[in-house]
């Protein structure tokens, strides 16, 4: 744009809206990426004017970084998204701030970042007329790609239910900030229910056929493989149609369907083979799984027609599970992590632009810009930054460098240079940091030699800038350190509790779909946030083998909890239109009594307080079914039961034996 108008520097400040905005951009449905960019672009554009009204002081453009930086890093409780917009006000105010201007030209400066930001959204968002529910649909096709290994090749008890974290993402993209309306969009929350399901029938058949193999029924175990495999096949034609989108071959379904048919007369016919309860649950189950497949291609009849129906305008609005304002408020304390983080980041931020302006150093302010990127809560995480945007910064300065110098050219050649440059670093995503930086700082290089700066001298500034502000947010993370091993006991707890709820919401007959919907969500989100906090203490510089290993003893024993309690959620209907189980309702509330005793003692760092026994209850149950199997629709599901109840007793108990054990204060 400068260069169009005959003046390079007039597209500075649009310049800066645009990268910024290019930042804020992830995957997600249009309208969501609309508002998040738009967002980001609105917040760079007002901190732009602010910090062109306080830049002829260095004094008040201190004081303004020191604010907005604490803000910023406090933004962490609400997500990459907001603290992403965060960051974006900050470097646009920092980098303008270093270029003196008359407040006059505050509102023209703002209104040129904004215009950045708009035109970046303009293009990222070109295809959305075109191909409008393409990021639902490559989502959930994701999904059903997971399903179909799952099914092909079942892990067992011994690993969480699978495609977890997927499931979370998908239906944040559904039903999250921001989503679509219409036909089409009705028919992809369908087919997110009926992965829901599918992946509970996979688990509950997979278990069943653990147990078949050790009843010593080797071919009817392979059948019920052979089965899911076939299930697998359907799954892939499912997400392969989502892709195109287009409608799904009728023969896979046909072969999966004579697949299972095959394999559920087997096991209802095979009056030899020992273990009758477990061939008829298994059965079932199949039975189950057939349908739900059936229902889910569908539903792909609706999903697949994009962009060939109208779309109608809905009434509902988006929800927000979490309020924002109460999590940030119940951060404002001095034990909170993030407080200490928007601190640090604060007193960082504002004390090295502070040196810089009275060193007199030109583009100094990258040093802090580093800082503002790389420094995270956690010290593993700052590490890794500062390490992949040190190493991206050098390779993008080299190659950019070498390009300037090897390649005659004019300000033209400079301007492709400037196209190639910034779709590497869109391309890379901003969850790359390593290749955001190649893109990125080749990009600065590219420039600056617009501007007149040599691409030597602009290598020489940035790479020592870079480096010293990554090895400044290393430090910064020692001297002040938020170490993830303090916060890997609540991070369990909330886990245990998250499984207590959705056990609760499990057992009580009146849950409607939304709250089990709700649960499993929470559920899902909570085992995910344990394992990355495990991840990240397992990788810090200091004695945290204790709570990494209670972490793995928690996760490993939960597995075949979670499982189990899968298996009940699948067969819950004939239960609840049996009129229910006085047993199972008394061995369900002393395992929710169990799991919050667990749940207690990981947060305190204690042993487990006594609980009921589960063994008593289970048998109890176990005899209840037996001997009146009609009460919960049949055998089938008389034996599911049994054998769920009986793993969540073995899962509950080892769990409390272990912390027993290890007793490891938090």
């Amino acid at each position: 744009m400068g260069t169009i108008a005959g003046g390079a520097a007039l597209g500075l400040a649009t310049t800066i809206g645009a990268l910024q905005t290019g930042f804020a951009d992830r995957p997600g449905p249009y309208r969501l990426r609309m508002l998040r960019m738009l967002g980001t672009g609105l917040a760079a554009a007002i901190t732009s004017g602010v910090a062109v009204v306080a830049s002829r002081s260095d004094a008040a453009s201190v004081l303004l970084l020191l604010v907005l930086a604490l803000g910023a890093g406090l933004l962490v409780t609400a997500g990459p998204s907001a603290t992403q917009v965060g960051i974006a006000g900050v470097a646009a105010a920092l980098i303008l701030g270093h270029t003196p201007q008359p407040p006059s030209v505050a509102l023209h400066v703002a209104l040129l970042v904004f215009a950045g930001g708009a035109i970046q959204t303009v293009l990222a968002l070109a295809g959305w007329p075109l191909r409008r529910h393409q990021p639902e649909r490559a989502a959930l096709a994701k999904l059903y790609r997971e399903l179909a290994g799952a099914a092909r090749s079942p892990r067992g008890a011994v690993a969480g239910p699978p495609a977890a974290d997927t499931l979370t993402a998908v239906r944040q993209t559904l039903y999250g900030l921001g989503h679509d309306h219409g036909p089409s969009v009705e028919a992809y929350r369908v087919l997110l229910d009926e992965a829901e399901r599918i992946r509970r029938e996979i688990v509950v058949v997979t278990a069943a056929t653990e147990r078949l193999s050790r009843d010593r029924n080797p071919i009817l175990a392979g059948l019920v493989r052979a089965a899911l495999g076939s299930a697998g096949d359907v799954l892939d034609e499912i997400a392969a149609a989502l892709d195109v989108p287009r409608p799904v071959a009728d023969a896979v379904l046909e072969q999966a369907r004579a697949a299972v048919k095959h394999a559920i007369a087997r096991l209802e016919n095979s009056a030899e083979a020992p273990g009758e309860p477990t061939r008829l649950a298994t059965a079932a189950r199949l039975r189950a799984l057939s349908g739900q497949l059936r229902a889910a291609v569908e539903s792909t009849r609706t999903g697949a027609s994009e962009g060939r129906r109208g779309e109608e305008r809905g009434t509902a609005t988006a929800r927000l599970l979490r309020d924002p304002v109460a999590i940030l408020r119940a951060n404002l304390t001095p034990d909170s992590a993030v407080l200490r983080h928007g601190v640090r980041i604060a007193l960082l931020v504002a004390a090295s632009d502070l040196v810089v302006r009275l060193m007199g150093l030109d583009r100094g302010y990258w040093v802090s810009l580093t800082i503002l990127v790389v420094l995270r809560p956690d010290f593993g995480a700052t590490l890794q930054r500062s390490v992949l945007r040190s190493v991206g910064t050098i390779v993008g300065l080299l190659v950019a460098t070498e390009l300037v110098h090897r390649v005659p050219g004019g300000d033209w050649w400079h301007v492709a240079l400037v196209a190639v440059f910034a779709f590497g670093m869109r391309f890379a995503g901003p969850g790359n940091v390593g290749l955001s930086a190649v893109g990125l700082s080749g990009l600065v290089v590219i420039l600056l030699a617009i501007q007149g700066v040599p691409p030597g001298e602009t290598f020489a500034s940035r790479a020592l800038a870079t480096l010293v502000g990554g090895g400044l947010a290393v430090l910064a993370a020692l001297a002040l350190p938020a170490w993830e091993r303090q916060f890997v006991p609540a991070r369990l707890a909330a886990l245990l509790a998250a499984y207590h709820d959705y056990l609760r919401a499990v057992a009580d007959p009146a849950t409607d779909r939304e709250s089990l919907d709700r649960a499993r969500a929470a559920s899902r989100l909570a085992r995910s946030n344990a394992q990355a906090s495990i991840d990240r203490a397992r990788a810090e510089p200091v004695r945290g083998q204790a709570q990494v290993e209670l972490g793995q003893t928690v996760l490993a024993h939960t597995h075949r909890f979670v499982h189990a309690t899968l298996t009940l959620d699948a067969v819950r209907r004939p239960v609840r239109e049996g009129g229910g189980v006085p047993e199972l309702e008394a061995f369900l509330a002393a395992a929710g009594e169990a799991l919050e005793a667990i749940r207690v003692a990981v947060r305190d760092g204690a042993t487990p307080e006594p609980t009921p026994k589960l063994r008593p209850r289970q048998d109890a149950l176990a005899a209840a079914l037996t001997a009146d199997p009609d009460r919960v629709g049949g055998r089938a599901t008389a034996t599911t039961l049994v054998q769920a109840t009986d793993r969540i007793t073995n899962s509950l108990d080892t769990l409390a034996v272990e912390l027993r054990r290890q007793h490891v204060p938090a």
